[in-house]
C-alpha cells in the first residue's frame, strides 16, 4: 500500500511539474510574439519602440539623480567660447501662476 501511495505522489509530482513548465513556457512564448509584434508595428509606423523611450527615460533620470547627488562636486564642463553652461536647478521655476492662461469650460445653464 506505501508503495502505491509514493507513487501516486510521484505522479502527481510530475504532473505538477508538467503543468507549471507548460505555463511558462506559454508566458514566455506570448511575451516574444508581443515584443516581435510590437517591434513589427514600430518599424511599420517608423516611431521609436516603447521599450526603447523607456529605457532612454530610465537613463536620463538616473543621469539627473547622479548629477544632482553629486551637488557640484563633478568636474564642470566648458564650452568652445570658454563659458560654463548653466546648472539644471538655475532652469528651475518654483511657482508659476497660470490662472490667468487656463481656459474656462463653458458654464450650461
Amino acid at each position: 500500500m506505501e508503495f502505491i501511495n509514493r507513487l501516486i505522489g510521484a505522479l502527481f509530482r510530475i504532473v505538477l511539474m508538467l503543468t507549471g513548465l507548460v505555463f511558462v513556457a506559454g508566458l514566455m512564448l506570448l511575451a516574444i510574439t508581443a515584443l516581435a509584434l510590437s517591434l513589427l508595428w514600430s518599424l511599420i509606423t517608423g516611431k521609436r519602440h516603447p521599450v526603447t523611450m523607456v529605457w532612454s527615460r530610465f537613463r536620463q533620470t538616473q543621469d539627473a539623480v547622479w548629477r544632482a547627488s553629486q551637488g557640484g562636486r563633478t568636474r564642470t564642463e566648458t564650452r568652445a567660447d570658454g563659458s560654463s553652461p548653466r546648472r539644471a536647478a538655475d532652469d528651475v521655476v518654483d511657482v508659476e501662476d497660470i490662472s490667468a492662461t487656463r481656459i474656462k469650460p463653458p458654464q450650461d445653464h
